[in-house]
């Protein structure tokens, strides 16, 4: 009865991933296809760039951007964002792919089968470099946005002594590696106790 349990939610989850799988590759596909429409249009992608977002506050810009905005600089953050969206969505694609591959055989009831920790320490390591990555593009898109402004053309630098950025860079990437990597010891440790089982047997 509970062998019949775990194929059936093994069964209903590997559909469910292999969905999110078609969501991943059309992620890749539409930023893949975005990057050289940027480079084409040039300004045109950004003619209706008249917003500038400090914090809570958004300021309406008016008259002739060329004067405040770099429009290269801004072109070279969008395709910054558009790979790391790209990078983004084939990370989780692969990731998706190694976890479909471990419930493989949790769908046959055998859920320690050999090689399933090695699988999920696969995961683990494409989860840490592919999270590194996405952060670490996103920062440098986020400089490149905000370099795009001249604020000395925006803001009454006589009432401005100094501007400041901030640009933080979250490790959430890390923490979901290392629970990976603990679950990967975990079920090292189940398929030796599976392959002593079936060598007593």
């Amino acid at each position: 009865m509970e062998n019949t349990k775990l194929n059936r939610g093994a069964a209903v989850i590997d559909r469910i991933l292999r969905i999110l799988q078609g969501f991943a590759i059309a992620g890749v596909i539409v930023s893949v296809i975005f990057i050289p429409l940027t480079l084409i249009l040039k300004e045109k992608i950004i003619a209706d760039a008249s917003g500038l977002r400090l914090g809570a506050v958004t300021l309406k810009l008016a008259g002739d951007m060329s004067g405040w905005l770099d429009f290269p600089r801004v072109r070279t953050a969008i395709v910054c964002s558009l790979i790391c969206m790209a990078v983004a969505a084939a990370a989780v694609w692969y990731c998706l792919r190694v976890l479909r591959s471990v419930l493989r055989p949790m769908k046959d009831g055998s859920p320690f089968t050999a090689g399933i920790s090695a699988k999920i320490r696969k995961l683990a390591w494409t989860v840490l470099a592919g999270g590194g990555l996405v952060e670490i593009g996103s920062v440098v898109s986020s400089v490149l946005e905000t370099r795009a402004y001249h604020l000395d053309r925006l803001l009454n630098m006589d009432l401005i002594s100094s501007v400041t950025f901030n640009w933080t860079i979250s490790l959430w990437f890390v923490a979901a590696a290392l629970i990976l990597f603990f679950l990967s010891f975990i079920f090292r440790y189940g398929e030796e106790l599976q392959r002593e089982a079936d060598e007593t047997l």
